[in-house]
């Protein structure tokens, strides 16, 4: 059984982040691997062994009502990553991990204007899309040993497949398993076909 946190839900989903971990266990379940999505809002639900820590998207009135919960857990995250679980950080979770060192290798600074739109970005010779609300200076996609952190809203991994074979990879890999295809041909070839109409879609939006 691969378990997944997701750190604080009710506060961290304003875009419908959460979604990223419907599409990680449904990815699993189609491929025959069980996993099971557990709430984490305290140092305790910590205890036990997870395979990925997801940090959602939050208002600012959220994450003043959560600083110091999340400051609370955030030494254990920082643990939890450097044993070899995943940490993977939306817009504004990305912004708390950089605050409280889960991830230490970037800073948030400030822009003077907020960016908000579609965009189609390179990185690492693949590209990722997505819609980017920020007025920090952070990069679209970045890893660091166990930690992805984005600036893409939303559930990022639905339209992102490449990102997100990355991440089944390390989950089976921690957990000791192979990662097989889809075995429904049919729903794999669906699911491409979809992908491939947001691409479109969003490539468009993004271009203008």
């Amino acid at each position: 059984m691969i378990r997944l946190a997701a750190l604080f839900p009710e506060h961290l989903n304003l875009n419908g982040d959460q979604g990223n971990l419907e599409v990680i266990r449904k990815q699993l379940a189609w491929r025959g691997i069980a996993s099971k999505v557990v709430p984490v809002s305290n140092i305790v639900d910590l205890d036990e062994s997870f395979a990925l820590i997801f940090i959602g998207h939050g208002s600012g009135a959220a994450w003043q009502d959560l600083e110091d919960r999340f400051a609370g857990l955030s030494a254990r995250v920082r643990e939890l990553a450097e044993s070899g679980t995943r940490v993977l950080a939306v817009s504004t979770g990305f912004e708390a991990a950089i605050k409280h060192k889960i991830c230490v290798d970037v800073v948030a600074n400030r822009m003077p204007n907020r960016v908000s739109k579609f965009e189609v970005i390179e990185e690492n010779g693949s590209e990722v899309l997505g819609y980017v609300n920020t007025d920090k200076d952070l990069p679209a996609l970045h890893s660091c040993g166990t930690f992805i952190g984005t600036t893409l809203h939303g559930p990022v991994l639905v339209k992102n497949p490449e990102l997100l074979e990355e991440i089944l990879r390390g989950l089976a890999d921690f957990a000791g398993l192979s990662l097989s295809e889809i075995q429904n041909k049919e729903k794999a070839s669906l699911l491409a076909d979809l992908v491939s109409e947001v691409w479109d879609l969003e490539r468009e939006l993004a271009s203008e």
